[in-house]
């Protein structure tokens, strides 16, 4: 073959005369690469159909427990008796269901039973600094 340039004004033809020609006959006697050879008049072999593949889709979602959001919310709100209550009963809700909020839920315990202990303690330093303003009050009447 031989090269040439070409130019806006030339046709976009072939340069050579030269042909390729291929007979009948090779051509259906040339198997392609990679492909088994048969005998004349055999058939190929179907080939096994492949497995679907597998689906693999989100996995389903658990539901957060409603009460131990509710938990959480009053335990950082400062509610005392209230989210130990709810912590509880939340707690065997998830452990019954397998919903999902069991940290959240440790959590909101946690601060309740803190906020519970400060309120304890603000009780009783109430309750002590009262009685013993009754008690110097008493003392100071003799």
């Amino acid at each position: 073959m031989t090269t040439s340039t070409l130019t806006p004004d030339t046709p976009n033809t072939p340069d050579t005369t030269e042909t390729a020609t291929i007979t009948p006959d090779l051509a259906a006697t040339t198997p392609l690469p990679g492909t088994p050879q048969t005998a004349p008049g055999q058939t190929t072999p179907a080939q096994p159909a492949t497995p679907a593949s597998p689906q693999y889709g989100y996995p389903p979602v658990r539901p957060t427990n409603v009460l131990g959001i509710i938990t959480l919310v009053l335990g950082v709100l400062g509610f005392a008796i209230v989210p130990v209550i709810t912590g509880h009963i939340a707690l065997a809700q998830i452990k019954r269901t397998g919903d999902d909020g069991r940290g959240i839920t440790i959590a909101g315990l946690v601060l309740g039973y803190i906020g519970l202990a400060g309120y304890l303690l603000a009780a009783l330093f109430f309750f002590g600094a009262l009685f013993l303003g009754a008690v110097g009050a008493i003392g100071s009447y003799r």
